[in-house]
């Protein structure tokens, strides 16, 4: 039986850059830096507290996969300080913090489900939710 997702991989054009973003951006510690016999390197990185880890991986020139929507979300338990946290760090916001209503059901926020959209240095996109 499957138990829990362990890596997410985001492919990025500079790793350097990329790790950069992710830890002085967003907060998320180094766990490992892997390098392959072949010249291959994924660094991965982790949200404090998270179980998940998001591989950056050096994708060659040129290849599609990098600069997508990722369909990764994060969550935020109080989203207007990260994100002001998020933006005092330079990161890239590319729409306003919008309201969903779900349905019925408990929601952290009084005014509903919160969500925004970030990018990366490559464009690669991301939810964060309250």
């Amino acid at each position: 039986m499957i138990g829990r997702l362990q890596v997410a991989t985001v492919f990025v054009s500079d790793l350097d850059t990329a790790v950069d973003f992710y830890v002085n951006g967003l907060g998320f510690d180094v766990v490992a830096d892997w390098r392959g016999d072949d010249g291959d390197r994924m660094v991965f990185t982790v949200p404090p507290g998270a179980e998940t880890e998001i591989g950056l991986y050096a994708a060659p020139a040129g290849d599609p996969r990098v600069g997508r929507s990722t369909g990764l979300v994060f969550t935020a338990d109080d989203i207007r300080a990260t994100v002001g946290e998020m933006r005092e760090r330079g990161v890239t916001f590319t729409r306003d913090l919008v309201v969903h209503d779900y349905g019925e059901g408990d929601f952290p926020e009084d005014d509903g489900d919160l969500e925004i959209e970030f990018v990366d240095p490559d464009g690669n996109s991301f939810l964060l939710h309250s």
